[in-house]
């Protein structure tokens, strides 16, 4: 789970920002945090605020940290930047600090990172083991040898001097330890459990469910009746699901044939790390993944050694005249990315879904949120969403610690902060103040004045 998350010079955000998931003091909806280790944790946060005030920024900035941490500096994008509207800026490091419970101990890992050469200045990765003392897995400075304080082996710091001295200083040390293949035994289960636990975040944008051709998602297959069950709960209109099967190459040759080739040759890759083959070469059946090609999904599985696709089709009433996911509404589709976050939940994945309420109805939205909560009771899981639906804005929906806004300032910057900071009732009518601006972060809009075309 997330304690605290803080960032400078990333994006929109100049001056170090501090985001925390720690409760306060109030009792309201208990439902909403969980009690960990002498710590109240949240399981969610919302935040409010204009159009380019920064809230997009604030999800890219922690998946950014995932990215780099998981699979390294090729994940850097154009877009991981600094803060562009001060030129000095490009000069100074941009720094990410998380605080995070893992494995039941509570960590705190960052880094600095220099935009020009793409290296990193600092990292450190402590284990706190109490408000006043906290342990040094490792220290890394720029120039300067590492330091860690780990009991190991003769063995295990020979094998970590290595690392240390193999390092390059465009390569983040909790990187190059968490991908090798190593024996908690020897001494570096801190590292692993720091790395591993990056492995729950799980980044949902407003348009994941728009892939291109080439870019489709492989995924275990989910159970049909209960995700049909819930997209009747959201009165989607669909009853039920349906599926046509065929040979793959059949199904996907509406594709250009390039494509198609390399879909096949994919699903090949993945078949073959997955299954195994009887004592003639075929693949044994019983496996199947979900492809997502674009706005059409397919089941693909193995029948007496070939490869079948089955087409995913909705009845909405009319068994003679089924739709395709494309066929279906933009509400509908976000929702096939929204539904599995509760299965996530329910594993402890901690989930950050930028503008949540995309062309949802917010009726829809709240419901969605409530269920969140019923379905991961008890579940060490977060979830950490962007919003334009003020609506969600309500004290008898969320605490006023799980709602937060993001404003951009004169100098351009943005500026997160929460509703605790105003100390409110628990009965009052937050939208109505929120809208008269008493907490900001709404939008601003210059009087412009259009003269009439003479004629």
């Amino acid at each position: 789970m997330i304690i605290r998350f803080a960032i400078e010079n990333y994006r929109s955000f100049k001056d170090r920002q501090i985001f925390s998931m720690v409760a306060g003091k109030q009792t309201r909806h208990p439902g909403h945090y969980v009690s960990v280790k002498g710590n109240r944790l949240l399981k969610s946060s919302f935040f409010f605020g204009a159009n380019a005030s920064g809230k997009s920024n604030f999800v890219n900035a922690i998946d950014f940290m995932r990215r780099v941490v998981l699979r390294g500096n090729k994940e850097v994008r154009h877009s991981d930047r600094y803060f562009r509207v001060d030129p000095k800026c490009k000069e100074k490091p941009g720094i990410f600090q998380i605080d995070f419970l893992a494995d039941q101990n509570i960590y705190s890992y960052g880094f600095a990172f220099d935009y020009l050469t793409y290296e990193y200045l600092a990292e450190w990765l402590y284990r706190i083991e109490s408000p006043e003392k906290e342990f040094c897995v490792f220290e890394r400075q720029k120039g300067e040898k590492i330091q860690t304080k780990l009991p190991l082996s003769r063995t295990a710091n020979t094998r970590f001097q290595i690392y240390c001295e193999d390092i390059k200083e465009n390569e983040l040390l909790l990187n190059v330890i968490g991908n090798k293949n190593l024996d908690e035994n020897l001494g570096f289960s801190d590292f692993l459990s720091a790395y591993n636990w990056f492995k729950k975040i799980v980044v949902i944008y407003p348009n994941s469910h728009a892939k291109n051709q080439k870019d489709f998602l492989l995924n275990s297959s989910s159970n049909s009746d209960s995700l049909t069950n819930m997209l009747r709960f959201f009165d989607t209109g669909i009853l039920e699901i349906k599926k046509g099967k065929q040979p793959a190459e059949k199904a996907f040759s509406f594709l250009p044939d390039e494509v198609k080739n390399s879909v096949l040759d994919d699903i090949s890759q993945e078949i073959n790390n997955n299954i195994s083959r009887d004592a003639t070469g075929a693949l044994r059946n019983g496996f199947t993944i979900r492809v997502e090609i674009g706005q059409y999904q397919f089941d693909v599985s193995i029948e007496n050694g070939e490869i079948m696709a089955e087409k995913i089709l909705f009845d909405h009433g009319n068994k003679l005249d089924l739709f395709e996911l494309g066929d279906e509404s933009d509400g509908t589709m976000r929702l096939f990315d929204l539904l599995p976050v509760y299965d996530l939940g329910q594993r402890g994945k901690i989930i950050i879904i930028d503008e949540l309420d995309r062309s949802l109805h917010s009726k829809l939205t709240q419901r969605y949120i409530e269920l969140f909560y019923k379905r991961t009771k008890d579940r060490y899981s977060q979830l950490i969403c962007t919003t334009h639906d003020i609506n969600l804005m309500n004290l008898k929906l969320l605490r006023q610690d799980e709602i937060w806004f993001v404003e951009r300032e004169e100098d351009h910057a943005s500026r997160i902060y929460s509703l605790s900071n105003y100390k409110e009732r628990f009965d009052k009518n937050i939208l109505n103040d929120y809208l008269l601006g008493r907490y900001g972060a709404i939008p601003c809009f210059n009087e412009i004045e259009f003269q009439e075309d003479e004629e």
